[in-house]
């Protein structure tokens, strides 16, 4: 009689778990619960454009906080994101006040970070060139010695491609428009080196 009292309780109580399982699934799939929203897939610095992102869902009681995957927006960030994180709608912000333009620098893939991605942060460093037997300096350089042309711009996207006979990468910068002609001349005359900015290090 014991035996057929425990087998007896042990059915009720997995009776119990399936169906408590199953209007909780019920719940949360009733109305479309949850929403997709961008989470960072790598540390994006600030000043940094949305670059490595990919779409995550959460409950929609929680989404109004963060970017919408169907948002669409565009702006850089206010503050860093770390890798995992989901993307404040807060920290997205448009700085109207520096417009700036996209400029694609060849760069050697030994002189540039591995893994570099659109989001990061960079400093462009360029190295003078030898044209004709003539050393070519950097605009506000000196002859022959490395010259830090731009500081934390945006890496919007990089072409790994091979880019004419040299096999560089292509990197496109989001350069303020004030330096824009800077830029393109140490891109056609001197060696570019990129050189991550951590994305904790906050813009000043």
């Amino acid at each position: 009689m014991a035996a057929r009292w425990s087998d007896a309780r042990l059915w009720a109580a997995a009776a119990f778990v399936l169906v408590a399982t199953v209007l909780g699934a019920l719940l949360l799939g009733r109305g479309g619960d949850t929403v997709l929203v961008l989470r960072a897939d790598r540390d994006l610095a600030p000043g940094a454009p949305l670059g490595a992102v990919s779409a995550a869902a959460i409950p929609r009681s929680l989404a109004s906080g963060y970017v919408s995957a169907a948002d669409g927006l565009e702006g850089v960030l206010a503050w860093p994101v770390a890798a995992g994180d989901l993307v404040p709608r807060a920290a997205l912000t448009v700085d109207s006040a520096h417009p700036v333009r996209g400029v694609t620098i060849p760069v050697d893939p030994l002189h540039a970070p591995a893994d570099l991605a659109a989001g990061d942060l960079v400093d462009v460093w360029a190295t003078p060139t030898t044209v004709a037997g003539v050393v070519i300096p950097v605009a506000g350089g000196e002859a022959g010695s490395p010259t830090l042309v731009l500081q934390r711009v945006p890496v919007t996207a990089v072409s790994t491609e091979g880019v004419g006979f040299g096999g560089g990468w292509g990197v496109e910068l989001a350069v303020p428009e004030a330096d824009v002609a800077r830029a393109v001349a140490a891109g056609r005359t001197a060696v570019i080196d990129l050189v991550t900015v951590p994305a904790t290090e906050v813009r000043s």
